[in-house]
């Protein structure tokens, strides 16, 4: 069975899936959770588990 979204808690599709700070996510979902801009792997910061952008 699929992952649910930690975002938006809908299924998530393994040619849509990020796997970040142990959770599932789409790739528009991913995104930080003062400004919502959509991160990836490359740009994101967690912190207590939720993905910020570096501003």
């Amino acid at each position: 069975m699929n992952p649910l979204c930690s975002r938006c808690d809908k299924v998530v599709y393994p040619t849509e899936k990020v796997n970040c700070l142990d959770k599932f996510w789409h790739k528009g979902c991913f995104s930080c959770e003062v400004c919502k801009m959509t991160l990836n792997m490359k740009n994101y910061k967690g912190f207590e588990k939720k993905p910020y952008c570096s501003a």
